[in-house]
């Protein structure tokens, strides 16, 4: 037994998962979703869809604002070409460990 306030979140058991919500150029929600930060790439789950992954090294650059983490990848992805916004409580803790992880 226990409340709903003692329920662990998924960040407190895996500190390289972020929850975050997909956004696009007008700043309208597009899809939620999960970020992983692999060894090597960056990994976005979403419900019903194949994962995405953006390797490091196809990332031109990325970055955060408040709650807002944003990254530019490279034409050489899976997925071409393009920027890609995030709305996440931690994006500070996202860009930081991309940087470390890519350093």
């Amino acid at each position: 037994m226990g409340c709903v306030a003692s329920k662990l979140d998924i960040n407190d058991v895996h500190s390289n998962i972020f929850t975050v919500l997909n956004i696009d150029e007008m700043g309208s929600r597009v899809c939620p979703g999960q970020i992983e930060i692999t060894e090597i790439e960056l990994v976005l789950y979403q419900k019903g869809k194949d994962p995405l992954k953006w390797p490091f090294k196809s990332l031109r650059r990325y970055g955060f604002e408040a709650e807002m983490f944003s990254f530019e990848s490279g034409r050489r992805c899976a997925t071409g070409p393009g920027i890609y916004a995030f709305k996440c409580r931690r994006a500070e803790n996202l860009f930081n460990l991309l940087q470390a992880r890519i350093r």
